[in-house]
């Protein structure tokens, strides 16, 4: 097949059926998801919150992470290490982790929860196996 171009004829590549692949719209849906667990601390979030199989309080949240960010124990952590951790899952993670519909965040009681949802939760544990070795 050809067409015109600026008065040059141009051949275009046939394309079958087989070539195109059959995406859902409704897999847009992702988008938010993959964007709100591309970041290593958000993933981090979400394991700490699987393992926990309930409720997390934020400032156990923020204890975790902020061990696992610096690599070192909850024992050792400074008051500003853990604040800072604690301002950025209020400010940055758990707003998108929410937005995205992984976590439920209870701001008032100051509690986390992974949302329940096999997706969700399929998703995690395939990031899981590369994160957790």
């Amino acid at each position: 097949m050809s067409k015109e171009e600026n008065g040059e004829t141009v051949s275009t590549p046939h394309v079958s059926e087989k070539d195109v692949l059959p995406v859902r719209s409704e897999s847009e849906s992702l988008d938010p998801v993959f964007r709100a667990l591309s970041d290593h601390r958000r993933r981090c979030v979400c394991h700490y919150l699987a393992q926990a199989e309930d409720l997390l309080s934020v400032d156990e949240l923020a204890e975790l992470l902020a061990a696992s960010m610096t690599e070192k124990t909850r024992a050792v952590l400074t008051s500003a290490e853990i604040e800072k951790t604690r301002t950025e899952l209020h400010r940055i993670h758990l707003p998108k982790l929410t937005e995205a519909g992984i976590v439920e965040h209870d701001d008032e009681q100051g509690v986390v929860r992974l949302a329940e949802s096999p997706g969700i939760a399929d998703t995690l544990q395939a990031a899981a196996s590369v994160d957790l070795q």
